[in-house]
């Protein structure tokens, strides 16, 4: 009965209530079988599933009001066997605008957005993870770990002057004042160029002290044409424990842990210690007719806590798979990946195993 009053309510609407609205999203889900060396398991994942409503209004004199809803929500139920906490993370679902969603003015003069907005890192880069997956160990989810959105932000950008060239700033505002907060005020500047397939993109991230600042460089180089894509990427982050690679395998019980033992070893390498890790990535893939193979590789090395090297920290991985075009809208795909843990990062992250190993199937449907 309520849907029946719902859609007669809808059909009732006059067609203007509808102009210039946009509706687009995209389903995806897989079958994952991981095994971190304690425990193997195989989950049916959703793999970031999100639905989005966008729309404009021409204001006049070249001005006009943009907007934008984009809710992620998890096809499978809501839980997710392989996240760190054991609660559901691909699509941040869970709660109505989680993703990129803002209200704001655009114009000759560039664009201007308030609200939970995608950093540069989410909207414009994350080029050399070309892969669909709920395990870290199935894609560079390690790497990638900072391109994500920033509540309460503004971001400007640029106008097109430059053909393909893309620049941008954005603040993300400290709304919790509490003693004990870990909200930060984060500020990100994005730069990117393509041209003729080539492309090159750079963002930078500083986040406010909680117990140390944290800054964050990430860039990302490449050929994308003609069926090839060859893309290198680079990340240096200096802070406290969540800056470094080893937050995006923790749960917040380890972070936390980690970051006692940092402290703990204060008398050696100084009160508040900011801790660098370094970290590469490289991807290929190629398409023929509706195959596409491509193959990962990534390090992250030791990290370091000032002049002193935390050593056995870092990590390697690969990742190897295929995708297949059913139509311009769906994809299937499979990969095979493995993280290699150094030994003190399997001790803090992993229970002392050094292998995260995963097989994945999925498929991916855009509308």
């Amino acid at each position: 009965m309520k849907k029946s009053l719902i859609a007669l309510l809808v059909a009732t609407l006059p067609a203007a209530a509808f102009a210039d609205v946009t509706i687009y999203g995209t389903l995806k889900a897989g079958v994952e079988n991981v095994d971190n060396g304690v425990t193997k398991k195989t989950n049916i994942d959703d793999l970031g599933s999100r639905i989005g409503f966008k729309g404009s209004e021409d204001l006049g004199s070249g001005l006009k009001a943009i907007w934008q809803v984009e809710t992620g929500f998890a096809i499978d139920g809501g839980h997710s066997g392989s996240s760190a906490d054991g609660t559901y993370s691909g699509s941040n679902s869970g709660t109505f605008a989680n993703r990129n969603s803002f209200v704001g003015l655009q114009s000759s003069l560039g664009t201007l957005r308030l609200g939970n907005i995608s950093n540069y890192g989410d909207s414009d880069m994350g080029t050399v993870d070309v892969w669909q997956y709920n395990s870290n160990a199935l894609g560079l989810g390690i790497f990638t770990r900072d391109n994500t959105r920033l509540k309460n932000s503004v971001r400007y950008d640029l106008p097109a002057v430059v053909p393909g060239l893309t620049a941008s700033l954005q603040y993300g505002a400290k709304e919790d004042k509490t003693a004990n907060t870990s909200d930060r005020e984060t500020s990100v500047l994005g730069l990117g160029y393509e041209n003729s397939g080539f492309f090159g993109k750079y963002s930078y991230t500083h986040e406010s002290k909680v117990s140390v600042a944290n800054d964050k460089h990430q860039l990302e180089v490449g050929y994308n044409a003609n069926n090839l894509f060859v893309g290198l990427g680079y990340k240096q982050s200096k802070g406290d424990v969540s800056s470094t690679h080893l937050s995006a395998l923790a749960t917040k019980a380890q972070v936390a842990a980690i970051q006692q033992e940092v402290d703990a070893a204060a008398p050696l390498i100084g009160n508040n210690a900011s801790l660098k890790s370094t970290e590469y990535a490289l991807t290929a893939a190629y398409t023929l007719g509706a195959f596409t193979p491509k193959f990962t590789y990534a390090q992250g090395q030791d990290i370091k806590a000032g002049s002193y090297k935390l050593n056995d920290t870092g990590y390697k991985q690969f990742v190897l798979g295929v995708d297949y075009a059913l139509s311009k809208r769906t994809t299937i795909g499979a990969q095979y990946g493995q993280i290699k843990l150094e030994d003190n990062a399997a001790v803090l992250v992993n229970n002392g195993e050094d292998k995260i190993k995963a097989f994945g199937v999925n498929m991916i449907h855009s509308f």
